[in-house]
């Protein structure tokens, strides 16, 4: 009989830099364990929408409670919606806005101050050709 151990995280996404400087502490780690706990994570390796009510799962307090039980669920979703972060939908469900994490590229540097720092001379690291003045 042989067991296949799956890992609990992964490293595929990190929050974007503007994500990491606009947020609190705890609205980071909420964001980076929506974007790496594979319980919070479609087949595809994609963030869920999460449930705002604790009827279904996941939930949004789920999440919260899996970062830190000592966050109010509610304090983290008004920051994320206030920051737009997150968008609430008629559902009832709570989107991560994909413009708040980038794919894990292997070979950059992961702390912010010295993220992206591969680039092309003369443009700015992180920003696409047609976002150049």
């Amino acid at each position: 009989m042989s067991f296949s151990i799956q890992p609990e995280f992964i490293t595929r996404w990190e929050p974007t830099e503007l994500a990491s400087t606009i947020l609190s502490g705890p609205g980071r780690e909420v964001v980076s364990h929506w974007i790496s706990a594979l319980a919070f994570l479609d087949e595809n390796q994609h963030p869920v929408l999460l449930a705002v009510n604790n009827q279904s799962e996941p939930s949004f307090s789920q999440l919260v409670q899996s970062v830190n039980p000592g966050y109010a669920p509610s304090v983290i979703l008004n920051e994320l919606l206030r920051k737009g972060v997150v968008e609430q939908l008629e559902s009832g469900h709570v989107l991560l806005r994909r413009s708040t994490y980038v794919h894990d590229v292997p070979g950059f540097e992961s702390s912010p101050k010295v993220r992206r720092q591969k680039h092309s001379p003369g443009r700015s690291a992180g920003r696409r050709h047609n976002d150049e003045i």
